[in-house]
């Protein structure tokens, strides 16, 4: 197994215990295990990122310094072992890379969450206003991991509950802002500062990856006259349950255009040609990787598009080249 996959099955991990720990009902460092978490888990994915794209050799995660006679040489931590890149100088790197796919927002969401980290032990009096914003943070950011997780090593999450449990529960917690900052220590009035200016930043056209994410939740009484009780069953002659329109597209988020310029970005050897509609085409059969739906559900004439599944991009790695930065 090539080191890159064991990075992104180790990534995997920390991720899915970020989500855990978040979510326990009570456990007073939720935010900042989460934070300590979710950022193991993105530097871990961008280094089996940068293996990748670096025909997986090791050394090209590895820092240098001076060597004193005008040459480089790695820099060893206290144990005489290699100094890898952290997360920010990945993040950085990928973000200038345009085959990349990764996005700025993207970017700013991972540095703001590693200042989240940083600042973790001035967390001394946390309130809800301040787990707010760290639950907006880890939300987006847990969107965009699986986003690239998928985009990038086809990495199959479909098994782990993806979310963070919203604290709406508690009385006022959407609402929860505070009428001043001054009794914040003056570390996380600063953090709150930088978080504020990372969040304002103009979202790019077309961007499907996000700094931060805001939340509502609507509680509806359970025995409302439109509500149909249901549970799941293999009964054939259990009433059909019908599946909204929005949940249907996060698992087929791509349009045609999309997908284009996904393959473009991730295959050295792509064009958009015969043989590749050809071959596109023939999947399209397979509900499992595009569907069709009207533009207008309510109008049975409406113009039709078609969506796709991520996973449709395993079925082209078996007939394109992935690009390779070192090999560009």
């Amino acid at each position: 197994m090539p080191l890159s996959a064991d990075l992104v099955s180790k990534s995997v991990l920390a991720a899915v215990a970020a989500i855990e720990i978040y979510n326990k009902p009570n456990f007073s460092y939720r935010e900042e295990a989460f934070a300590l978490l979710m950022t193991n888990a993105w530097e871990l994915l961008l280094k089996a990122k940068w293996l990748i794209d670096h025909g997986e050799r090791v050394e090209s995660l590895q820092e240098l310094v001076d060597d004193g006679a005008g040459g480089k040489k790695t820099k060893l931590n206290r144990s005489g072992n290699p100094v890898s890149h952290g997360a920010g100088y990945l993040a950085a790197k990928l973000r200038e890379d345009r085959n990349s796919g990764f996005e700025a927002a993207a970017h700013e969401n991972i540095l703001a969450l590693i200042e989240i980290r940083d600042n973790a032990a001035h967390f001394v009096n946390k309130d809800l206003y301040l787990g707010r914003r760290v639950l907006e943070i880890g939300t987006a950011s847990l969107r965009n991991y699986l986003c690239l997780a998928t985009e990038w090593f086809q990495t199959d999450l479909s098994t782990y509950n993806f979310f963070l449990m919203p604290l709406s529960f508690y009385h006022g917690f959407e609402a929860a802002e505070p009428a001043t900052r001054a009794h914040y220590p003056e570390q996380v009035q600063r953090l709150l500062a930088y978080l504020d200016s990372i969040e304002g930043v103009p979202q790019e056209e077309g961007a499907k990856q996000h700094v931060a994410l805001r939340l509502e939740t609507k509680l509806v009484r359970g025995k409302d006259a439109a509500s149909v009780a249901f549970r799941w069953t293999d009964d054939p002659a259990a009433p059909a349950l019908t599946v909204r329109e929005e949940d249907v597209f996060k698992n087929y988020p791509m349009t045609y255009r999309d997908l284009a310029d996904t393959m473009k970005r991730r295959y050295s050897n792509f064009l958009e040609n015969r043989e590749f509609h050809k071959l596109r085409q023939s999947l399209e059969k397979d509900t499992k990787f595009a569907i069709v739906r009207l533009l207008h559900p309510a109008n049975p004439k409406s113009s039709k598009q078609r969506f796709y599944n991520a996973n449709i991009l395993q079925e082209f790695d078996r007939r394109y080249l992935r690009r390779r930065r070192g090999a560009e």
